[in-house]
C-alpha cells in the first residue's frame, strides 16, 4: 500500500481538491485499492511524510523531507500538469 500526503496550508480546501485528482490519475491508470491519502497541513508536513511514499503540497515544501515532493499547483491550475501527472505515476511504479 503506498502511502501519499496531500498538504496544503490548512489540511483541508486545497488538498481536497487535488486528493480527488490524484486518486482519479491512479484509479485510471489502475492503482485503485493500491494507495491512500492523507491529508495535512504543510506545517505537519515534515512528520506525515516519515512512513510517506510521496508528498504532493499545494504549497512550498518544507526542508528536510524523506520523502519524494511533486508540486501540487499544477493539478490546481491544469499548467504543467501532464509533466507532474508523469511524476506521480513514476513514483508510485518505483
Amino acid at each position: 500500500m503506498k502511502k501519499i500526503v496531500l498538504a496544503c496550508g490548512s489540511g483541508i480546501a486545497t488538498s481536497t481538491a487535488v486528493a480527488q485528482k490524484v486518486s482519479a490519475l491512479l484509479n485510471d491508470n489502475g492503482y485503485e485499492g493500491q494507495y491512500e491519502i492523507v491529508q495535512c497541513a504543510i506545517s505537519e508536513a515534515k512528520d506525515a511524510c516519515a512512513d510517506a511514499d510521496l508528498l504532493i503540497a499545494t504549497t512550498v515544501a518544507p526542508n528536510g523531507l524523506e520523502c519524494p515532493y511533486v508540486s501540487g499547483v499544477p493539478f490546481l491550475t491544469g499548467v504543467g500538469r501532464p509533466a507532474a501527472e508523469k511524476e506521480v505515476l513514476d513514483i508510485i511504479a518505483g
